[in-house]
C-alpha cells in the first residue's frame, strides 16, 4: 500500500515533466531542422537535468525522468499514428 501512495505522490511531477518535454519537443520539430533520433535524446537529456535541478539527484529523480520522458515520447508518437489513420 505504501508504493502506492508513494507513486501517487510522484504523478504530479511526471505531468508537469511531460508537459514541458511535449511542448519542447514541438518546438524544436517546428522550429529546427534536427532529426527525430535526436530529438529523443535532447528530451532525455533535458528532462534528467530538469529534475536534477529542481528535485536533487536521486534514484527517484532519474525515475521520474525517465517515466515522463516516455510519457512524452510515446504520447507524440500516439498522436501522430492517430492523426495518419484520421486522414487515410
Amino acid at each position: 500500500m505504501e508504493r502506492i501512495k508513494v507513486m501517487y505522490d510522484l504523478m504530479p511531477h511526471i505531468v508537469s515533466v511531460w508537459f514541458i518535454l511535449n511542448i519542447l519537443g514541438n518546438t524544436i520539430k517546428m522550429s529546427l531542422k534536427v532529426n527525430s533520433k535526436f530529438i529523443v535524446w535532447i528530451l532525455l537529456i533535458f528532462s534528467i537535468l530538469i529534475n536534477f535541478v529542481f528535485w536533487g539527484i536521486s534514484f527517484e529523480s532519474f525515475f521520474i525522468a525517465f517515466i515522463a520522458f516516455s510519457f512524452s515520447v510515446s504520447s507524440y508518437d500516439l498522436i501522430r499514428f492517430f492523426s495518419k489513420i484520421r486522414r487515410k
